[in-house]
């Protein structure tokens, strides 16, 4: 008898990534929703705020000191006109030997966080995934 995946993974592409768990960043960093996956080792709740708000600071940093631009056609407004502020940036993914953190960063600041067990898959559709179902829940 293996786990039930969980309601909001409806719909996603077979195989399911091994994801051990899930944060929902607001803008400022701070830790709005979590939510433990697989029987995962549990983080205390410090443990948990800690990990976000501090990966929310360095992607933060990391998106001021990177030396890729983000992609423009030209004028100073750019291809967004001038909303090029709204592009989201910061650090993607962080992969160690025996997880990755894997963030989705949205136009309004908010960030979705998964940890993700070996094998190291990519996420970011389940991710975006997340963020329609939770945008459609917030809305209404």
């Amino acid at each position: 008898p293996g786990l039930a995946p969980p309601p909001w993974a409806a719909g996603c592409p077979a195989p399911m990534a091994a994801i051990t768990a899930l944060y929902i960043l607001n803008r400022n960093g701070s830790l709005i929703y979590e939510q433990d996956l697989l029987g995962a080792t549990q983080l205390s709740s410090n443990d948990k705020i800690r990990l976000t708000s501090t990966f929310h600071g360095i992607s933060a940093i990391a998106s001021q000191i990177s030396p890729a631009h983000r992609p423009s056609t030209g004028g100073s407004a750019g291809a967004n006109g001038g909303f090029n502020f709204l592009q989201p940036s910061g650090i993607v993914a962080l992969d160690a030997d025996t997880f990755r953190l894997q963030c989705f960063h949205t136009a309004t600041g908010m960030k979705f966080m998964a940890v993700v067990l070996p094998p190291l898959t990519d996420v970011e559709p389940l991710l975006r995934q997340v963020y329609a179902l939770y945008t459609d829940y917030a809305l209404k």
